[in-house]
């Protein structure tokens, strides 16, 4: 395996003086650049601390992303994560990201709700309770 090592580039050097950009021996420097398919707006989501609604029974978590766009100020369902079985600390793999053509503002709000499934072999939280 090889790793080259590659000066300051084109993009990068928008952001140091002249002399620095063009000294090809200091290449601590990296330059970052967005690409058309980045997304406007990602994260992840955990929880932690869930109580169950039956003493001892584990908890089959899964949250509900909806969004509430300023204008319409309609409650628009966007996505949902997995289930997350057994655990009231639940780290989710599924994340939600909004790609860059999505309508989302600064005054655009965003709703969480978490639900424990109660039966999951139904593609729908129809039978869940929130937690």
């Amino acid at each position: 395996m090889e790793i080259k090592e590659e000066g300051a580039s084109e993009e990068g050097q928008h952001f140091l003086p002249t002399a620095q950009a063009n000294d090809p021996r200091d290449s601590q420097f990296t330059s970052i650049q967005k690409t058309p398919n980045e997304p406007q707006l990602e994260f992840i989501l955990a929880c932690k601390d869930l109580v169950a609604p039956v003493r001892d029974r584990k908890l089959n978590t899964l949250v509900q992303i909806s969004v509430i766009h300023p204008a319409e100020q309609s409650l628009t369902r966007y996505s949902s994560t997995e289930i997350v079985e057994g655990t009231r600390d639940p780290l989710f793999l599924t994340g939600v990201t909004f790609p860059s053509e999505y309508p989302i503002y600064e005054e655009t709000k965003i709703k969480l709700t978490v639900y424990d499934v109660k039966d999951k072999s139904h593609d729908t939280i129809a039978n869940s309770s929130r937690i």
